[in-house]
């Protein structure tokens, strides 16, 4: 049996409550007859009632058991608070999730020292005060679970990919990250994976639910494939032994062309630089899903190239993807060569950190080089 490391108990219940708000949020999504514009995200619309549900869900199975947590999540409850109907459509999802929610079971990754119950609200109310418990601000010191519970709005709409995201802080370190990806394919069964396999919008698991990702600080990045009943056997995700591809093949993965804020013309004209000609070799808009591209071998590198310093980050976009990617041996640096401060509360500010170059270990040096040369003929 694996010797428990010291984030077991959190780790078995951050997998269970990732798997469960993933099934519902893949209940909502099969039960679409049309699709609504997530560009808005209308108060009633699919997406919102699956972001509310899913976060009252991880939050309370949370708190539960870690009262003394403080939580950072994208949501209020504030809309539910001011429309009956839509929080009534919110609860009834609660309880079919409740319902329908698999029994505790051991970890099979790492044997946790009890089985931690998955506690669902007992009450409209409680479900209010538990997506409230999400509006913290500090990431400094103490434990800090920051979630997202739909990253990707506008392709969970159309039917794509789509993260459900939690991670623990502690004084501001990732020290555990749970990434459920209910639309993606990957073979998470055999005990070899096969990582570099292709990750597109389009490429959707439609048959079953998935896989979730889990990487605590220290003991590497593990997937799992998701079904109704069970998580899947672990599997160990190392990108070290990978064998490097010529500079001219890196597959740069980029959010949709022209609908970002960061430098695309400076990000193609890096991967131009090292002699790439496919460019972008994969496009994703959530940024999770991103991380866990890199992480699975499907991309080689990710920039984040803003135009000025001024701009920021949510929290909730980065940490335990991030997290996943370095414990499978990828680098993520800003790009004055830190680490990104995750004790920023909310927001990572470009003050902090500017920008970001995700990339394999074997490239990361040549990319990070291609970067600053690029950047050194911005007009000052």
């Amino acid at each position: 049996m694996a010797t428990p490391h010291p984030y077991s108990d959190e780790l078995s219940l951050a997998l269970r409550a990732i798997h469960a708000a993933s099934l519902l949020t893949k209940s909502v999504l099969r039960s679409l007859s049309n699709h609504v514009s997530a560009e808005t995200k209308a108060d009633d619309s699919p997406v919102t009632i699956a972001d509310f549900a899913a976060q009252a869900i991880i939050i309370a199975a949370v708190h539960a058991a870690y009262p003394s947590d403080t939580f950072i999540g994208e949501e209020s409850a504030d809309a539910l608070r001011e429309n009956v109907h839509l929080a009534e459509q919110v609860w009834q999802l609660v309880l079919r999730a409740s319902s329908s929610s698999a029994p505790p079971s051991s970890d099979p990754q790492h044997e946790p020292s009890h089985e931690v119950p998955l506690t669902f609200p007992a009450s409209k109310a409680d479900m209010l005060d538990a997506i409230d418990l999400g509006a913290g601000t500090s990431t400094a010191t103490g434990r800090v679970w920051v979630l997202d519970p739909v990253d990707g709005t506008a392709t969970f709409m159309e039917g794509q990919q789509y993260a459900v995201c939690l991670c623990l802080l502690v004084d501001g370190v990732q020290q555990l990250g749970v990434i459920g990806c209910p639309n993606l394919q990957f073979d998470a069964s055999s005990s070899a994976l096969t990582l570099g396999g292709r990750i597109h919008e389009d490429l959707v698991d439609a048959d079953s639910h998935g896989v979730v990702l889990s990487a605590v600080k220290g003991s590497g990045t593990y997937v799992r494939s998701m079904h109704v009943a069970e998580l899947g056997e672990p599997r160990r995700v190392s990108l070290r032994q990978q064998t490097p591809k010529p500079l001219t093949a890196l597959n740069f993965i980029e959010s949709s062309l022209g609908k970002t804020s960061l430098s695309q013309a400076e990000h193609r004209a890096v991967a131009e630089s090292l002699g790439v000609k496919d460019w972008p070799g994969t496009v994703i808009w959530s940024q999770q899903i991103k991380y866990v591209a890199l992480t699975l071998g499907a991309a080689d590198v990710m920039l984040r190239l803003p135009t000025d310093k001024q701009r920021y980050t949510c929290t909730w976009d980065h940490a335990g993807g991030q997290l996943l990617f370095q414990e499978a041996g990828g680098i993520i640096r800003d790009i004055e060569g830190g680490a990104l401060d995750f004790k920023q509360g909310r927001k990572i500010l470009g003050e902090r950190n500017f920008g970001m170059v995700a990339a394999m270990p074997w490239c990361f040096d040549q990319v990070m080089q291609a970067v600053q040369e690029v950047l050194e003929k911005r007009v000052r």
